[in-house]
């Protein structure tokens, strides 16, 4: 599988980056082949993960120009090169991972 990711470490690049990987995916899920990534070919990829049934949002990304989550997007129905960027409109700490500091002010200013 071939994934490009979004690269951005605030204390060391310049400018974001996209990184290429080939990757064997240990399960049918986009979370499984971001998991190979890290474990197998670069520990320094970030990204968020909790529940992995799509309930907590933590692995919220953009998916070739869609948000989603990692955890629910089955590997089979994406075309390849698989791009990931963090989620638009948000901070970005690092790599996939966005500040949702405002995001959750404004969720918790919501009265139904």
């Amino acid at each position: 599988m071939h994934l490009r990711i979004y690269r951005y470490n605030p204390e060391r690049d310049g400018e974001p980056y996209l990184q290429d990987f080939e990757v064997e995916p240990q399960g049918p899920m986009l979370l499984d082949a971001l998991e190979a990534v890290k474990e197998e070919l670069d520990a320094t990829v970030t990204f968020r993960r909790s529940c992995r049934e799509g309930v907590c949002g933590s692995d919220g990304m953009n998916i070739n120009g869609r948000n989603g989550l990692a955890c629910i997007t089955p590997i089979a129905e994406l075309r390849e090169p698989v791009t990931l960027r963090p989620l638009p409109g948000q901070p970005v700490i690092k790599d996939l991972v966005v500040d949702l500091t405002n995001f959750y002010a404004q969720y918790r200013a919501v009265d139904p």
